[in-house]
């Protein structure tokens, strides 16, 4: 388990608590008894708090953070999480399932028992009933969940019982687990002021430019070609970023956001731009300058996501031009994961 200080903040974690490798768990993060970590899973408690209750389970990848300064996480006990589930700024009361590849947002609160289905997103701010199978994106509630059921669905996903058809509810069709052949991370790289995370793995020519970050659990392969971050861009935790052959880069513009559990091939990302967690890029996706794909959509190959526009949808299509608040809003968010890098990187010093 890699645990790292953040600030004045040391996580606090019951020695029971078991953990796979390189599992990180940061800042003011509390775990309870008997949980289980998975590999590479993310506790990232920097600009908030994060409580995890006792005899919870957290697949491979699976990640929880904050929203910073905003909204802490808080998840109950008896929670099972599948591997690249996001809990992100909400609150997780007792016994839910949160499905493979599924994501919960901001200010979302969900209620005892309920089961988010695999691949489904909870947009921020949501409600929801305990006792409920939710499914899609966004969200919808489909029917009640029995007690029989719901112990069936944790079964399925920590490996208790294959589930049968019930356990495709929860686990995602389709699941490429990332390799991480090796992790290299955790101060520096070849650009000044640049920060890769102890447990990310970066294989290939990719350069770094200043103000940019790499975080927990994300993989980043160039392969054949090149991966290029920008000034002041950032590659949230338990993002995958895939090069492919000779000219096939991924080119990362400057001030770009890409967010949590993100999946991305060959593609063009221009300036000041927002990947939403849990999107997937499709290879040759150009992302023009100021525009935003939205939380848990889907761009087909060789999409044009126009200037300025927000895009939603599986796949995804223009939604509504940005309104000004949005653009200082995600500006904002931006300066938050530049004052991250600076913080971590004087971290990263006083440790060597």
């Amino acid at each position: 388990m890699i645990i790292v200080p953040y600030l004045d903040f040391t996580p606090r974690i019951d020695p029971s608590v078991s953990a796979e490798r390189w599992t990180a768990v940061i800042g003011r993060a509390e775990v309870g008894a008997g949980t289980r970590l998975g590999q590479l899973v993310t506790l990232r408690a920097d600009g908030e708090r994060i409580d995890i209750g006792p005899d919870c389970w957290f697949g491979d990848f699976s990640t929880v953070h904050i929203a910073d300064s905003v909204y802490a996480s808080s998840v109950g006990k008896g929670v099972t999480v599948g591997r690249y589930g996001l809990v992100h700024a909400c609150a997780i009361d007792d016994d839910c399932v949160i499905g493979e590849h599924s994501v919960v947002m901001d200010g979302c609160t969900v209620g005892k028992g309920a089961v988010i289905a695999a691949e489904s997103l909870v947009p921020p701010g949501k409600q929801l009933e305990g006792g409920w199978l939710y499914a899609g994106s966004p969200a919808r509630p489909v029917e009640q969940i029995s007690k029989e059921r719901l112990a069936l669905l944790h079964r399925a996903l920590r490996g208790g019982g294959d589930g049968g058809q019930q356990a495709d509810l929860v686990r995602a069709r389709e699941y490429p687990l990332a390799a991480m052949r090796h992790a290299t991370g955790g101060g520096l790289h070849e650009a000044d002021r640049a920060y890769i995370a102890p447990s990310a793995s970066v294989i290939g020519k990719v350069e770094l430019a200043p103000s940019s970050s790499i975080w927990f659990s994300v993989e980043v392969d160039a392969g054949a070609a090149r991966v290029i971050l920008g000034e002041g861009s950032n590659i949230q935790d338990s993002t995958r970023v895939y090069g492919g052959a000779a000219g096939e880069d991924v080119r990362i513009g400057k001030r770009v956001t890409v967010g949590h559990n993100v999946r991305m091939e060959a593609c063009e990302i221009e300036d000041n731009t927002i990947i939403g967690m849990g999107s997937i890029i499709g290879k040759g996706t150009v992302v023009r300058e100021g525009a935003v794909v939205a939380a848990g959509s889907v761009t087909e190959p060789g999409t044009i996501v126009e200037a300025g526009m927000i895009w939603s949808g599986r796949p995804a299509r223009a939604a509504r031009p940005l309104s000004e608040q949005n653009r200082v809003w995600f500006a904002t968010g931006v300066d938050v994961y530049i004052g991250y890098t600076e913080k971590y990187l004087r971290g990263a010093q006083r440790a060597a």
